[in-house]
């Protein structure tokens, strides 16, 4: 399903939801009846976000460790133990 804005004179824009490339080039107003002709806008390319757990739907995420972040967070790279196949990737010094 698509939705479709119209432009009624009176009542102003309205909206419909059709099988997608049905719609006419003009539909009755549903408040006057009138009829209103199509209009074109951007479509939606991306969903919207469903977060509003901060301030504009974002979500505030702390700074990494180190970077003014909680004393005792992940210690840096240098001081991380190695597996054995991430020793055969490291670089030799």
């Amino acid at each position: 399903m698509a939705a479709y804005d119209y432009r009624c004179e009176r009542d102003g824009v309205f909206e419909l939801t059709m099988p997608l490339g049905t719609a006419p080039s003009a539909a009755p107003c549903p408040d006057c009846g009138e009829e209103a002709p199509r209009i074109f806008s951007a479509p939606l390319t991306a969903a919207p976000s469903i977060d509003r757990s901060g301030p504009f739907g974002m979500t505030p995420i702390p700074p990494p460790p180190g970077r003014g972040g909680p004393p005792g967070g992940r210690p840096p790279m240098s001081q991380l133990p190695l597996t054995g196949p991430m020793r055969n990737m490291m670089p030799r010094p």
